[in-house]
């Protein structure tokens, strides 16, 4: 299971992903309340709020049943596909996100390291993006070897 290239991807962007939401969940709200406040002329829902907040938990889960599928490669081919949209999402959101707000969140940074880990929580998604892409590709390798050896010479 873990010893394939592609689980070895999906473990380190779930994990990331992991990291994204669990520690990065206290500024977002904090970031969110900032956006509210910048774009006045656009009302923002707080189902929004709820639905984007937890897209990080639901890409980690989706990394990590996919990992486990290791058997059933085109269900896991397709959980990838899934992870793999949500997490472009997630770029395109964040670019957004941290365009309107990234000011304003250094400003009430306590300290320099936690705003290290903000420029690296703005890199984030592509990151994991990436190594998402390289595991739908090393599956689709993976389904087309097992695929020719099953064929009748």
């Amino acid at each position: 299971m873990i010893q394939r290239i592609q689980s070895l991807y999906l473990l380190v962007s779930s994990l990331f992903y992991f990291n994204y939401w669990f520690f990065g969940m206290e500024w977002f709200k904090k970031g969110f309340l900032i956006l509210q406040d910048n774009i006045a002329e656009i009302t923002i829902p707080d189902f929004i709020f709820v639905i984007i907040s937890y897209i990080p938990l639901l890409i980690f889960i989706l990394c990590l049943v996919s990992i486990l599928l290791f058997s059933n490669r085109p269900l896991q081919h397709s959980l990838s596909r899934l992870a793999f949209g949500l997490s472009l999402f997630m770029c395109l959101f964040s670019v957004f996100y941290f365009y309107n707000v990234l000011q304003d969140l250094i400003e009430i940074m306590p300290s320099k390291t936690l705003e290290f880990f903000m420029y690296a929580a703005i890199l984030n998604p592509f990151v994991c993006s990436y190594l998402i892409y390289l595991a739908m590709n090393s599956i689709k390798k993976d389904d087309d070897l097992v695929r020719s050896l099953n064929r009748i010479r």
